[in-house]
């Protein structure tokens, strides 16, 4: 029967847990943590699960440690239904394609089989999924587990295309404001508020989730801003919490989408008074007609290309394109980065990272310009 003991040990008197089998080898090993209470909660799960029969060990198969890392580390860890089941895709794969003893996958094997992964999924699934493939190495090394860490010097192949960055938003101007006039001229609350929602996207820049949880409440019609501090799953339509505490903001708009929005409230009100219907949540996009009181993602892109290709505007983008074309507009107008990351919700370095290549364009542009003073 396995037993898990603490001690302290050296001159800083850290704390550690050590699991030993009934022969007194040892399982299981972590030190420096500062109070046993640390020891414990760390040591605990897994001593729990030795004594359930599964232990750590080199010769265990990946995706069983895969398997234990997710039960020990992010199934109780009070992440969103959408990102456990990210975490679950993952072990699909890692069982379809990773099904081998921890002790013979080396970085050639693991390269090889990614590659072969990489003919069905991007390069972010990849990353992603390696991501979480080198903590559970790590969980296992914490451990005392002797396994090579097959990830070093990983690189990622897939037969997927990506999108290139110009590909992701609206060049001109004039197509920008084609499409917000063609929107707000087909706006009709009894037949949809998607156009509403496209329009808004377009002049806020928030993430489409965000704008999706807005409610009246957010909405500050005489200092013409919106509030978010939350988000809508795209997968549940559940509202969850912001992405990054960057998120949390104010969004400053324009006279144009204040009165948007003050129509469709009007228009709302009215319908829902007709039908007898409450706003139950008091979304801002809700809307009679819809299974869960507010658009889909799906049901946007559809009307979003449907205009876009009826205007005969290229690229053809997704929702999440409004908000590369918001930001483009933004950098483009000279706004401070400063204050286009607060905008939009981003630091200044997740910003500049994001859109290093139009602030290249922007740079360049600067630098013409100054030689011509």
């Amino acid at each position: 029967m396995a037993t898990i003991r603490y001690r302290q040990r050296g001159v800083k008197k850290l704390w550690h847990y050590e699991i030993r089998n009934e022969s007194g080898k040892s399982l299981a090993y972590q030190g420096g943590f500062k109070t046993k209470r640390m020891a414990q909660l760390a040591g605990s799960p897994i001593f729990q699960e030795i004594q359930k029969g599964t232990t750590l060990n080199s010769e265990m198969s990946f995706p069983q440690l895969y398997k234990q890392w997710y039960e020990l580390k992010i199934e109780k860890s009070g992440r969103s239904k959408a990102t456990l089941q990210k975490y679950l895709q993952y072990e699909q794969k890692i069982v379809e394609y990773l099904d081998f003893p921890l002790n013979v996958i080396t970085p050639m094997l693991y390269q090889k089989q990614l590659n072969i992964i990489g003919k069905n999924v991007n390069r972010g699934f990849l990353s992603l999924m390696t991501n979480a493939v080198k903590k559970a190495i790590q969980m296992a090394k914490a451990d005392k587990i002797f396994v090579e860490d097959f990830t070093i010097g990983v690189e990622y192949f897939s037969d997927k295309t990506e999108k290139s960055s110009s590909e992701k938003y609206l060049h001109k101007y004039s197509d920008i404001t084609l499409v917000l006039e063609t929107l707000r001229s087909e706006m009709d609350y009894k037949q949809s508020v998607v156009r509403y929602y496209l329009y808004l996207l377009f002049t806020t820049g928030m993430r489409p989730g965000e704008l999706l949880a807005l409610t009246w409440n957010h909405v500050d019609f005489e200092k013409q801003l919106l509030y978010t501090d939350n988000r809508v799953n795209s997968s549940t339509l559940e509202v969850v919490a912001p992405k990054t505490k960057d998120s949390i903001r104010y969004v400053p708009i324009n006279h144009e989408s204040i009165m948007v929005l003050k129509e469709l409230k009007k228009e709302q009100r009215i319908t829902n008074n007709e039908l007898g219907i409450k706003n139950v949540h008091n979304y801002v996009f809700q809307h009679y007609g819809l299974k869960k009181e507010i658009p889909t993602n799906a049901s946007c892109n559809k009307i979003l290309r449907k205009v876009l290709n009826r205007l005969k505007i290229k690229p053809v983008i997704t929702i999440y394109g409004a908000r590369h074309t918001r930001a483009t507009f933004l950098i483009t107008e000279g706004i401070p980065l400063d204050v286009i990351a607060k905008v939009l919700g981003h630091s200044v370095e997740e910003l500049t990272r994001t859109y290093r290549h139009l602030l290249a364009e922007t740079r360049d542009l600067g630098f013409k310009k100054i030689k011509e003073l």
